[in-house]
Formats: structure tokens, sequence, C-alpha cells
């Protein structure tokens, strides 16, 4: 059983960062494996072996070039792993046939291969276990060569050499571990900061009995609506709602059946409104409702099934019904408004003219003709 139960999600999550970093390696080996053709040289002159040396590397950064193109078009922590481990071992496999190919007493891939072990442990993504074989494959291939195929006339023992792949290996594999734990409690800290961010944006933007927009959020919201008005003239329109003798339920039954009744009528509105529509909060009983994109024929057809399933809408507390009504007032965005507060103002007007009417009614201010 994994340690990380949600690996994927971290992987994911530094999917584009470890695509840099791989880059930059596969990079560097390109210019790294130009610049030791010169070394080819050195040791071959112009000869068979400088010429089959030299077309090995140049495979080798053909293939390179290749894998940066495909870099380009993944898309997923699961390809890019691949990839690495593909290219890993291709670049293992030239090591071992450049470090065959030396002279019996040439063993300077000794000086620098035990770098390249603990590279490719701490340097790529993915599994640790499947870079420390990688990584073991190089110090395997590297130590039979220098065993059985080199006889160097001065260097370090072999068994200094040895103990330096070993120790090269382990190291690599202990900080991949530790680097690879690091990352997981640095994406596991960022999801909680995220999430308590949230939950304070929640607590300083959402009203905590409703679940509705409070008047912090809802008129920036109304506003950010004017604006998109304003530039692309994508109409909307507004619902002012005030539950009727709301007063009268709270001094019969106690604020606590209030309480219970406005989540009720809430759960009505958000069980009905389309998911882009905008309920807030605006006063105790009182509520507002942006619908982008609507035309007043739509908002005023909405209102009055509003009205309607308020009428049946009943709430239980302490076996005793709860129920009452809801006057509102609806209008559209008028090309004559200078700011939200302009639409609002009037949707406000039309509600409390439904209030004088008699309640329970849906009235609209609509331009005129």
């Amino acid at each position: 059983m994994s340690l990380f139960p949600n690996a994927p999600a971290v992987e994911q999550f530094y999917f584009k960062e470890d695509l840099l970093h791989t880059k930059i390696a596969i990079i560097v080996a390109i210019c790294f494996c130009l610049i030791f053709i010169r070394n080819d040289y050195i040791f071959f002159g112009i000869s068979s072996q400088f010429y089959q040396a030299a077309l090995a590397r140049a495979f080798f950064v053909s293939l390179s070039i290749g894998a940066l193109f495909f870099l380009g078009k993944i898309k997923t922590f699961r390809q890019h792993e691949q990839l690495v481990y593909v290219w890993c071992s291709l670049y293992i496999l030239l090591c071992t046939y450049i470090n065959l190919t030396r002279q019996e007493d040439n063993i300077n891939f000794t000086y620098l291969d035990p770098v390249v072990v603990v590279l490719i442990s701490i340097y790529f993504p993915g599994n640790v276990w499947g870079k420390s074989i990688l990584a073991g494959c190089l110090t395997i291939s590297d130590l039979a060569i220098l065993l059985f195929l080199k006889t160097p006339k001065y260097t370090l023992s072999l068994e200094v050499i040895f103990f330096s792949y070993l120790i090269a290996l382990l190291l690599g594999i202990v900080i991949a571990a530790k680097f690879r734990k690091f990352r997981y409690e640095q994406y596991y800290a960022l999801v909680k900061e995220h999430n308590l961010r949230l939950e304070l944006e929640k607590v300083a933007y959402i009203d905590y009995l409703t679940g509705a927009l409070n008047r912090r959020k809802f008129f920036p919201l109304g506003e950010h609506q004017f604006d998109l008005y304003k530039e692309n003239e994508t109409s909307f329109s507004i619902i002012m709602l005030d539950l009727d003798y709301f007063k009268n339920l709270n001094d019969k039954f106690g604020h606590s059946a209030g309480d219970i009744f406005l989540q009720a009528f809430t759960k009505t509105i958000v069980d009905h409104k389309r998911p882009a529509d905008l309920l807030g909060r605006l006063g105790g009983e009182e509520f507002g409702l942006i619908l982008p994109g609507a035309k007043l024929e739509f908002a005023i057809e909405f209102a009055e099934r509003l009205r309607s399933l308020c009428e049946i809408n009943k709430a239980l507390f302490n076996k005793k019904v709860l129920q009452t009504t809801v006057s509102i007032g609806v209008t559209e965005v008028w090309k004559t408004d200078k700011s939200f507060h302009d639409v609002l103002k009037r949707a406000d007007e039309a509600l409390y003219q439904a209030k004088r009417q008699g309640r329970n009614r849906v009235q609209l201010i609509a331009r005129d003709a």
C-alpha cells in the first residue's frame, strides 16, 4: 500500500515543473555528448573506432531531440515517467558502449559515472525504486567492465571505486526518498492552505445561516455583471424577494423557527434556480437573485414559479408547521442605467409595490414602450 494514497494528484501537480527539469537534463546531456566527440578523436584519432563512437553519440543525440519533441506533446505524469525511463535506459546503453570501446587502461568513466548514478535517482521524477533500478544498472555495467575488461595502469584501488559507486547508489536512493516525501508533504500543505483559504472566503462571503451570498459578495458580483452588460450588452435581470409577515412568524414561534424557515426558503430557490444564477441574502428576510443573460419575460416566469412554490412550501419546527408567502419585485437592466445600484434600486421599488398591493405577488418595472 502506498504511503501517499493520492500519488497521481501530487505528481500531476508538479508535472510542468518536472517537464522543465527533464528538458534541461536532456539538453545538457546532448551538449556533453557532442563535446565528448572531441575526446573520442583524442583517444582514437581518425579511425573506425572514432567513427563508431561518433555514430553512437549522434544516434543518441537524435533520439534525445526526439524525446524533447515528445515532451512537448505528453499530457500526463505517467507518460513523462515512461519517457524518462526510456531515455535514461538509452543513456546507460550509450555509456556502456563508450566504456567498452575505450582502451583497456582507460577507466576515466569511474570519476564521472558515480555522479550520474546519484543524478538519475534524485533529478528525474518517478518512482524511487524505478529510478534506483536504472542507477543500479549503470553501476553494475561500470563495475563489470572495470573488473573483467579493464587493466588500469594507475588509479584508485578497486575497493575504493566499488564503495564510491555503492555510496553513490545508496545516497541517491536516500535523497530521492527524502525529496519525494518532502514533495508530498509540501503538496498536502499547499492543499491544506488552499482549503483553509476557501473556508475563510466562505466565512467572509457566504451567509452562515442560509448558504446564500452575503452583501459583501453579492454587490461586487452584481457590478461585474453590469460591467459585462456594458461591454457586450449581455442582458441580465434581478429578482428581489421578501418574505411576507416574517416578523409575525418569528414572534409566534421564535427566532429558531424563523431560521428553519429561512433555510427551507433558501433551499427552494437553490433547487430551482440555474447554476449561473446568483442568490444573495441582503437583509433579515430579504433576498436578491441575479439572472445572467435572462430577459424580463423569463425572469417574470421564474419569479412567479418561486412565488407559487413558496405559497405551498412548509417547514416543520417542533412538530409545528411553518408557512408564509413571498412578495417579489422584478426588473431588467436598462441602457440608461449607470450602475448595478440603479438596477437593484428599481427591483427594490418593484418589491415594495408588490408589498403595497397586497403581498404574495410578483410586481415588475419594465421600460416604457
